[in-house]
């Protein structure tokens, strides 16, 4: 099969696997992680063209990402899926002042020296609030399997035969189609609402990306249909706005396993407790719950949660 390969440059400390286990979208289609090679393999877009891509890790400052089409991929199509791994990643970035915040806070200082908190995020907007929308009030179990159905019935094909995610234009479907061949139940409505809106232009990835204030891309976050509090608030932190701690029932939960008490902090005092790393103190509280999944004990990693309040607005 026709390949190209691209270096894409990292500024150390990074490490990949850090960087996609950060939370669960790295379990959702188009998404696979070959353990033995440690390699990232997904779906790419450039244009009409789907190509299968492959990334891996091949030295501290750098990154090897591999891509193969039904021809060879073009320089401007290396360039563009370049662009769209830099922006997955989150490489441009800049976390300094947040691991500053961290090296003060000895939970927290394996954050500074190994450079965490560059959460994995789609190649689009579109594709991180389909994908948030299918985590609300289900099992993670749940969201995998709405992501897979819609990547399956919607998504163009690779050389490989896996899926691309579906563009906005190909999620156009009818309510009975995210109900019966999705299995997205009451959040049907809402998806259909949502591809309508990207796939028409009133919205588009510019409209949440451009630098704003916060208060104004929360607003717009909360005014699409399904998203409460919390699905914003995870929006949020995809975004790069990480003043929102986005708190669940296993954010609770975890923070009380922390501290070794019966019961969950109030909300009030775990606002309280992190807002000395403001303007990220969602950053630090994630962080903080997750530290686990990645110090070698514990490898397990968790998928997002979701809170009760979060159905779509009727």
């Amino acid at each position: 099969m026709p390949r190209r390969t691209v270096p894409i440059q990292v500024t150390p400390p990074f490490d990949l696997r850090l960087c996609l286990f950060g939370h669960g979208w790295i379990a959702l289609a188009p998404h696979r992680w070959d353990e033995a090679t440690e390699t990232l393999a997904t779906v790419l877009r450039h244009g009409r063209t789907v190509f299968d891509a492959e990334l891996e890790q091949t030295a501290p400052d750098r990154l090897q990402l591999r891509l193969e089409g039904h021809a060879r991929p073009t320089a401007a199509t290396a360039r563009a899926a370049a662009r769209q791994i830099v922006h997955m990643l989150r490489l441009g970035d800049d976390l300094a002042p947040f691991h500053a915040l961290c090296r003060r806070e000895p939970r927290l200082r394996w954050a500074a020296r190994r450079g965490a908190g560059r959460l994995l995020r789609s190649a689009t907007v579109f594709e991180d609030l389909m994908k948030l929308l299918f985590t609300t009030n289900t099992t993670w179990a749940g969201t995998e399997s709405m992501t897979a159905k819609l990547v399956a019935a919607a998504g163009s094909p690779a050389p490989s035969g896996a899926r691309a995610f579906p563009t906005p234009r190909q999620c156009r479907r009818d309510a009975a189609f995210y109900r019966d061949v999705v299995r997205a139940g009451y959040r049907a409505e809402a998806a259909v609402e949502l591809a309508a809106a990207f796939g028409d232009g009133r919205l588009d990835d510019a409209t949440f990306l451009q630098p704003q204030p916060g208060p104004v891309l929360w607003q717009r976050l909360v005014g699409l249909r399904g998203f409460g509090p919390y699905a914003a608030g995870q929006a949020m932190r995809l975004l790069g706005h990480y003043e929102h701690l986005a708190l669940d029932s296993w954010c609770r939960a975890r923070l009380a396993e922390l501290d070794a008490t019966a019961r969950p902090p109030r909300d009030a005092d775990v606002a309280r407790r992190y807002a000395r790393f403001a303007p990220f103190q969602g950053l630090a509280l994630w962080l903080d719950l997750t530290a686990d999944w990645h110090s070698g004990r514990d490898r397990r990693w968790h998928g997002t949660a979701v809170a009760a309040t979060d159905r779509p607005r009727t």
